[in-house]
């Protein structure tokens, strides 16, 4: 008699911790609930399809959303060495251009995946490369010179 009380009270116990176990589990359903939300960029430094020097220095801002280690950006392929700062809403992000990009265009390509997921966010935005960039003020300069002199 004594053996059919601890059985008894043995397997109460277990009873309970299989089926706490089976509630606490998450369905395939609520698995799928999770959103994939993807970092967004904004305010790209130089602006799209300006005129830099070769190695200049760009930058751009990424939502908080992303993860900062998983933060990337290559112009041409060639990978830039990244400077990322934490704004509290956002990460300023800034890198210099790699040296061997001289004379031509370049797409700066950026990515990062998401702190939550594997969410993977992607932009970019081309410039122009050269060693004399003209501005719109030394442009306007030009075209009055040659008019003035007519």
């Amino acid at each position: 008699m004594k053996i059919s009380k601890l059985r008894k009270s043995a397997i109460l116990p277990l009873t309970l911790l299989v089926f706490a176990q089976a509630a606490s589990a998450v369905t395939p359903a609520e698995e799928e609930e999770k959103k994939c939300i993807k970092p967004k960029f904004r305010d790209f430094v130089p602006a799209p399809k300006s005129e830099v020097k070769p190695e200049s220095e760009i930058s751009f801002h990424i939502n908080h959303i992303a993860d900062p280690l998983h933060i990337k950006a290559n112009a041409k392929n060639i990978p830039l060495k990244l400077e990322i700062v934490d704004k509290k809403t956002f990460y300023y992000v800034k890198a210099k251009l790699p040296e061997e990009l001289k004379d031509g265009y370049a797409r700066i390509h950026v990515q990062a995946r998401s702190a939550e997921g594997e969410c993977i966010g992607q932009d970019g935005w081309l410039i122009k490369i050269t060693d004399n960039p003209s501005t719109p003020a030394a442009d306007a300069k030009q075209a009055a010179a040659p008019a003035a002199t007519e």
